[in-house]
């Protein structure tokens, strides 16, 4: 089967999504030729077995809910602006 990668999506969002564990990254990984820590672009298509589900009742949830869970950092301007300094230590 196919996802389409959402805006924010790690492999381990994808992974808990169709595996319904953070665990399948692995499979999800090996299955796209990808890193487990590799970073995804919005829009980009992942193949899934479907066959691998950990957590059927996750996967469930998730799918009857409409959950995409979006965790990955897609802003890296930090917490802090440039006003910030070192005064305080």
């Amino acid at each position: 089967m196919k996802i389409k990668v959402l805006s924010g999506q790690s492999l381990v969002d994808i992974a808990i999504q169709v595996y319904g564990n953070a665990q399948g990254v692995f499979m999800l990984a090996q299955e796209n030729g990808l890193g487990v820590t590799d970073e995804l672009e919005p829009g980009q298509i992942l193949s899934y077995s479907p066959d691998g589900v950990i957590d059927k009742g996750i996967v469930h949830h998730y799918a009857v809910k409409g959950i995409f869970p979006a965790t990955a950092v897609v802003d890296d301007s930090g917490v802090f602006d440039d006003s910030f300094d070192l005064t305080f230590l």
